[in-house]
């Protein structure tokens, strides 16, 4: 998997509609150009700091973030061909209503971008790690979405990342549960319940919030690949079009 940025700049002032989420227009077209049928092969952001708000001011000239993430190598070279055969000939790039030039890339942040393989992290994964002790801290940045609901409580957020994990992967965790939280001390769980009008209204309320744990042994340092996953494709339901969204440091 490989995350980046890409730093647009408006070409015209607009009032672009947020209700609906203008991430799932950016997926749209960020599909179209690479030509992907699958929606799980691509995950994007809404653009930075306006995934609450009904709707975005552009004013041109500004500068404005979305993170792009590809699933296989395959995709995210198309992705870097074509981003850079919008960059040299500096044609427009239109989503939505909105329309953007491309201005920069970023491929390298902590937080935001970089290059993630599960199967060799789970392949080194071996029993010499029973002396394994990290902590963590985790942060809910956008809501985890399940049944259409916004969920909190780290134990209710496992099984989701368990599921999420195995569904992706084929990486059997069901049955892990109980050995992960065994294997880990919760120090600190802190939520805020946030008021918000999200797709069409759907959602009115959603929990945002940050998370202290203590991993241990193979299991912890098995859930701290499983973490570092989620990082790249979300928690949960709409996780393609940026829902939840968690940062981990370490």
């Amino acid at each position: 998997m490989n995350g980046l940025i890409l730093e647009l700049s408006a070409v015209e002032d607009k009032i672009i509609d947020n209700k609906k989420m203008y991430s799932f227009e950016i997926h749209k077209r960020m599909s179209e150009i690479l030509k992907i049928d699958k929606r799980e092969e691509l995950r994007v952001s809404n653009i930075f700091g306006e995934l609450f708000n009904e709707s975005i001011k552009l004013e041109k000239g500004e500068k404005y973030k979305i993170r792009v993430i590809t699933k296989t190598q395959e995709i995210f070279l198309k992705l870097q061909d074509q981003l850079f055969q919008l960059a040299i000939n500096k044609e427009n790039l239109v989503i939505g209503d909105g329309i953007f030039q491309l201005v920069g890339i970023i491929t390298k942040n902590d937080t935001w971008c970089g290059e993630y393989d599960f199967d060799k992290e789970m392949k080194a994964l071996d029993v010499g790690t029973l002396s394994f002790y990290e902590k963590v801290n985790l942060k809910i940045v956008n809501p985890i979405l399940v049944k259409g609901k916004s969920i909190f409580g780290f134990e209710k957020i496992l099984k989701i990342i368990l599921q999420n994990v195995e569904e992706d992967t084929g990486f059997e965790t069901q049955e892990m549960e109980e050995s992960i939280l065994n294997s880990i001390t919760i120090k600190r769980e802190l939520y805020r319940e946030k008021r918000v009008n999200l797709l069409n209204d759907e959602i009115k309320k959603v929990y945002l919030g940050d998370i202290e744990l203590v991993l241990q042994g193979y299991y912890g340092k098995m859930l701290l690949i499983f973490l570092q996953y989620v990082k790249y494709v979300g928690v949960g339901e709409f996780r393609e079009y940026g829902f939840g969204e968690i940062i981990s440091r370490s």
